[in-house]
């Protein structure tokens, strides 16, 4: 099904909230948590007409997040950061 210009900005502000959203409450869950969602990763979650995609990369020290907010064949909002063992994250510019 077709989109037009306004659902697709609307999906995009919606995409953009729903990232930010995800990835603090990714943040708040702390290394321990982060860890046991690498075990399962990818994650996928239904958000009405969007999906958010939650993958967690464990690199040792390091944990690696990457979210993806998408719907059909279509990325709207893509972000992530790495988290370090105490708690403190990186995100890449």
């Amino acid at each position: 099904m077709a989109i037009g210009p306004r659902q697709r900005k609307r999906l995009r502000r919606r995409a953009q909230q729903l990232l930010d959203d995800e990835l603090e409450r990714i943040r708040s869950v702390g290394p321990a948590g982060v860890r046991e969602m690498a075990v399962h990763s990818p994650l996928d979650a239904a958000r009405e007409d969007l999906t958010v995609t939650a993958r967690v990369d464990d690199e040792g020290e390091r944990l690696l997040v990457l979210v993806e907010i998408w719907s059909g064949r279509r990325i709207f909002a893509t972000g992530g950061f790495a988290m370090l063992p105490d708690g403190s994250t990186h995100t890449p510019h």
